[in-house]
């Protein structure tokens, strides 16, 4: 009797433990995903959620990253649908908020204007802010309604008058070939005074993105002398507009001694060796880069990738790559102008 009484307690014991292990694996497969998500890593993100979503942990939350992870895939379709089933399944009035800021955004992509609108009229029920009117401005841009737009755009500097928001409207009025509009809005970023190394860096860019290099320099070797390495990255884009890539090569290197995504700088010095006609240097540093990628650094060097080959004259692998990324990312129109190039050669 009291052997069988140990047995039981063992096997309770035995079950106990799965059970906890079971519920470890359940709610380790959302918080892989919500990693995998943050790193960049989409399709890994996507059948985590999926999982997390057939055990039944967090399944809003888990709707919402398969969502997420739908839309950095270039899926808005699915995003969307994701995103509607979080909705039914969480009525907390942030997390609706946070989703339906990201189904505008899939709508949107998808060419879905009218969709894109009634979200952002319903993120108005929780409180808009800024970027409510940013997404409204830009829906109201793509229907042409260009003083909707720009009321839009205004009230989201009121709100958040960064430097950021002043870039990302620039950015959409480029879109549009609206490149004067868009650097009138550059120019109120730059009316205020420049205290810190952050402050010189994006006035660096944004006199960057205005065309203006002499005073974009001055503005990122401030910011790089205050420690803000991205400037760096910065500085390496302007010395090879300007034609000399052994200064933007000193820049990417710094970068990466610094401790600056690696990525990113071999990125940079892939474009160094293209300027030099050095192609096969220009592919090893991809083949780094791409090693310690991930998110839009893949998509970059992924294109530069295709370029590289292009530019060697190897065309039949340069078709393969172009359709291998257009895979991944079919939605990229210079890639598509790309292929359509490649074809004829």
């Amino acid at each position: 009797m009291k052997k069988k009484k140990i047995l039981l307690a063992v096997i309770s014991l035995w079950m106990l433990a799965a059970l906890t292990a079971c519920g470890t694996k359940k709610q380790n497969a959302y918080e892989q995903a919500c990693e995998a998500l943050e790193q960049g890593d989409y399709e890994s993100a996507l059948k985590g959620f999926q999982e997390a979503e057939i055990r039944k942990v967090k399944t809003a939350f888990s709707q919402r990253g398969m969502g997420i992870a739908w839309m950095k895939l270039g899926d808005y379709d699915q995003a969307v649908s994701y995103f509607e089933k979080a909705l039914e399944g969480e009525e907390d009035k942030k997390f609706q908020k946070d989703v339906l800021s990201y189904k505008a955004i899939a709508e949107y992509e998808s060419g879905q204007m009218e969709a894109a609108l009634a979200s952002c009229e319903k993120i108005k029920e929780f409180g808009a802010d800024a970027r409510c009117y940013f997404m409204l401005g830009k829906i109201a841009l793509q229907l042409d309604q260009y003083d909707v737009a720009k009321s839009n755009f205004d009230r989201a500097v009121e709100e958040d008058d960064s430097y950021a928001m002043f870039l990302d409207i620039y950015q959409v009025y480029g879109e549009k070939d609206m490149d004067a509009d868009g650097k009138a809005y550059l120019s109120q970023a730059l009316a205020g005074d420049s205290s810190s190394g952050q402050d010189h860096y994006q006035r660096g860019r944004i006199y960057y993105f205005m065309g203006d290099y002499p005073n974009a320099q001055t503005e990122l070797l401030k910011a790089a002398e205050e420690g803000e390495g991205e400037s760096r990255l910065f500085l390496g884009k302007i010395y090879l507009e300007q034609q000399d890539p052994a200064s933007a090569r000193a820049m990417y290197q710094e970068y990466a001694q610094q401790g600056g995504a690696g990525a990113k700088a071999y990125n940079g010095l892939a474009l160094c060796d293209m300027a030099e006609e050095n192609y096969d240097g220009a592919l090893e540093n991809i083949a780094q880069g791409l090693g310690a990628a991930d998110g839009e650094d893949i998509q970059e060097l992924l294109y530069n990738e295709v370029v590289a080959y292009e530019y060697k004259r190897d065309f039949a692998t340069a078709r393969n790559k172009i359709t291998e990324y257009l895979t991944r990312y079919p939605d990229d129109e210079k890639a598509q102008r790309e292929a359509q190039f490649l074809q004829t050669r």
